[in-house]
């Protein structure tokens, strides 16, 4: 078997450290001055089971990354805050990134902020921005349900859920009045951040607010400038809360987020002029969310929550080529608009069951516009047009129903069991300008009135086999209703210029299983999972080759969408992190993913490869100061998709596009991506500390090695980011 070298040290560490859990729990006595301070309570999850749980009571996998951890990361984009977690591969690739969980990402997974679903019916498959589309400091927590969560929140959650929870104050006895400021610089990339936060709380009233500013300019790899990838984003969040009795809350909130001169590094220097070929001067989203909660209403409800909400997002998307004689610049609107409500109650029979009904209904609106700038070099003369060829315009309704129980049949016996219904109806409104003349289809084959039903169950149970150990097992089933992009979209991709799409109104949903099993260790200074699971996916769909179309007078390879194959992703998440004494702790994470297309016997797109981290945590006594050392890893991208072969990401120089035999060969002959280990150092002190009021210091050392290396499934770089100094500064008052 061919073992890179490049995670070797990994491998080593994940047995050593193992080994010296057992050493060391076995030899070193348990000492008073050790054990859980009173304030520590235990972890809890809202996301995998829509109402507040115990993180080790729930069967599903799942992480929380805290404000504080937050913090000490420092990131330039809400992704990277998932960096170093079990299960989740991140891509750093400035205002792009999409995580990838369980071999599965962009339109597999649904995103959230502050539960409210930001995946809709324009969503793509493949890498999107959606996830970093929110005011980096925000965000106050994070939680990711890995696996499917479709029984939670219905369609796409076939690898796994992101919620993303916004900073918000807090109920206070007497009058709470306070705040920070923020403000950090990056060296790599010339990174400038800067934010400010409020709060003020009554009994009856708790207010927060916040805003944010990013400058960031180009990312440095360790072989130089990778221009161009930087961005400039401005956003903010309010929170207002009224509690006019006990038990009953009225909240109004809003998160709004702006990023311009987007740029972005693949294809980049494909036009003879150097003007980038890909570029985002702006992206806008926006949620307005009203909700009201009532606590312990009775028998039948416990607590009882109704919510409705607007988001909006609008961006414009220009795409610029030069031919011998001419450059056009076609510039691509898209606005859409969503409004949903909500009900939930969740009741309690006794102590020991549990059960969550509520329904949800969203309405959304979708439209696009296209403008042709084509200016001839000769004279300099400029027409603007109107092209054909663009995803028509429509709505994308979608209500469901769901229910979840928990109840405990024994003492040491806890079982979930939960089912949704859900109805999706997709209407497309075509105009006879969204036909790509010669393209091989007509008018009719973009009129769509289509529906689709779909059910969804899960069953787990957690086996608590003494006060510390439990076993953990879940059957959950999922699925992916088509999109406009599945069903519409027409013309040649974005990314790629070898082949051309043709609509494919035909499809119907993608439908997943994954079974799990789980072993999980929780004291007060341990905490371990071994996790193996198996998703079978069937009805994927996929681009299969239909014949030739003429667009433009070129002669394109033309492929439809359809329900064509089926597959599976099976994979092991370890995840350990041990408190050797008040001072010290070691972590490490290690994941390993395999997946395959049955039908056609290759690789699943998007597996990465095994991947980890391992480290050293310290904090002082008086929680003063704190350092972090970790080593971020992965091994050689051995296995690969035949159709990654045209995707920039594996070519030698993404900013020339696809790989091909003269200008720009593979990254290797075999396209395989060399694996890698990044050596990272974070640290922090408490400068000043007075009261309510404190001023502390943030210093990390990114890539200290100022290592080389790809990350895999990244079309936005040639290397990722090299060294990198990040001093963050915030005062608290």
């Amino acid at each position: 078997m061919f073992v890179s070298r490049s995670y070797i040290p990994a491998l080593a560490f994940s047995l050593t450290a193992l080994l010296a859990v057992h050493v060391h729990a076995a030899e070193k006595p348990k000492k008073e001055t050790e054990k859980k301070e009173p304030d520590e309570l235990p972890t809890v999850v809202i996301t995998a089971s829509r109402t507040a749980t115990e993180q080790k009571k729930v069967p599903q996998s799942t992480n929380v990354v805290e404000q504080k951890r937050i913090e000490h990361y420092q990131a330039t984009a809400p992704s990277e805050m998932l960096q170093e977690q079990p299960g989740i591969w991140v891509n750093q690739v400035a205002a792009q990134g999409s995580p990838i969980i369980r071999g599965q990402m962009g339109n597999k997974l649904v995103y959230l902020w502050d539960g409210i679903r930001i995946n809709n019916g324009a969503i793509f498959s493949g890498p999107n921005p959606f996830f970093n589309q929110f005011p980096i400091d925000s965000v106050g927590r994070m939680e990711v349900v890995r696996g499917a969560g479709s029984v939670q929140y219905g369609s796409d959650a076939i690898g796994g859920v992101i919620n993303v929870f916004s900073k918000r104050g807090e109920f206070s006895e007497s009058l709470n009045v306070g705040g920070d400021i923020y403000s950090r610089y990056g060296s790599n990339n010339s990174e400038m951040t800067s934010a400010i936060n409020t709060h003020a709380s009554t009994k009856e009233l708790a207010f927060s607010a916040g805003w944010s500013a990013q400058d960031v300019g180009n990312y440095h790899s360790s072989s130089g400038p990778l221009q161009p990838t930087g961005f400039h984003a401005s956003g903010g969040y309010a929170n207002l809360a009224w509690r006019p009795v006990e038990g009953h809350t009225f909240r109004l909130s809003w998160v709004g987020n702006e990023r311009t001169d987007v740029k972005s590094y693949v294809q980049s220097r494909l036009n003879v002029n150097g003007i980038p070929r890909i570029y985002t001067p702006l992206e806008r989203r926006g949620i307005v969310k009203m909700d009201y909660t009532a606590e312990d209403l009775g028998f039948l409800s416990k607590e009882l929550k109704v919510y409705g909400y607007y988001q909006y997002y609008d961006q414009l998307r220009e795409r610029r080529v030069q031919s011998a004689t001419t450059f056009n610049n076609t510039i691509t609107n898209s606005d859409q608009d969503v409004w949903g409500v909500g009900i939930q109650n969740a009741a309690t029979f006794g102590e020991n069951t549990r059960l969550v009904i509520g329904m949800d209904y969203r309405h959304e609106n979708l439209s696009s516009s296209q403008v042709l700038n084509s200016r001839v070099l000769a004279t300099g003369v400029t027409t603007i047009s109107q092209p054909a060829g663009i995803t028509p315009d429509g709505t994308y309704a979608v209500f469901d129903t769901f229910a979840t129980l928990d109840f405990k049949p024994v003492d040491r016996l806890l079982v979930n069991m939960g089912a949704r219904y859900e109805n999706t109806h997709l209407r497309s409104r075509p105009e006879i300008m969204d036909v790509i003349p010669g393209a091989g289809y007509s008018l009719s084959d973009l009129m769509a009135n289509k529906y689709w039903n779909a059910v969804t169950w899960n069953v787990g149970a957690v086996y608590q086999v003494t006060d510390s150990f439990d076993l953990v097992g879940n059957v959950a089933t999922g699925y992916r209703t088509p999109t406009y992009s599945d069903l519409l979209s027409a013309g040649t991709p974005v990314f790629s210029s070898l082949t051309a799409s043709l609509p494919s109104a035909m499809l119907n949903p993608e439908k997943s299983v994954t079974y799990e099993l789980s072993a999980r260790m929780h004291t007060e200074r341990f905490k371990g999972s071994l996790t193996g699971y198996l998703t079978q996916l069937r009805d994927l769909i996929v681009s299969t080759t239909s014949g030739t179309v003429v667009i433009g007078g070129v002669t394109y390879n033309a492929t439809r969408n359809s329900n064509s194959s089926k597959g599976y992703i099976t994979g092991v998440e370890l995840a350990l992190d041990y408190q050797l004494d008040k001072h010290f702790s070691v972590f490490n994470n290690t994941t390993w993913t395999y997946g395959q297309n049955q039908s056609q016997a290759v690789p699943l797109r998007f597996i990465p490869p095994l991947y980890g981290s391992f480290g050293v945590r310290f904090q002082s006594e008086e929680k003063k100061w704190w350092v972090d050392v970790s080593e971020l890893w992965a091994g050689p991208l051995i296995r690969h998709n035949t159709s990654d072969e045209i995707d920039a990401g594996f070519s030698t120089d993404p900013a020339l596009g696809s790989p091909n035999t003269t200008t720009n060969l593979p990254i290797n002959p075999n396209f395989q991506i060399p694996g890698f280990i990044v050596t990272n150092i974070r640290s922090g002190v408490k400068v000043w500390e007075q009261g309510n009021s404190s001023f502390s210091l943030t210093l990390n050392l990114n890539n200290v090695f100022d290592s080389k290396y790809r990350e895999a499934y990244s079309q936005q770089e040639r290397q990722a980011a090299g060294f990198n100094v990040v001093v963050g500064g915030r005062l608290t008052f």
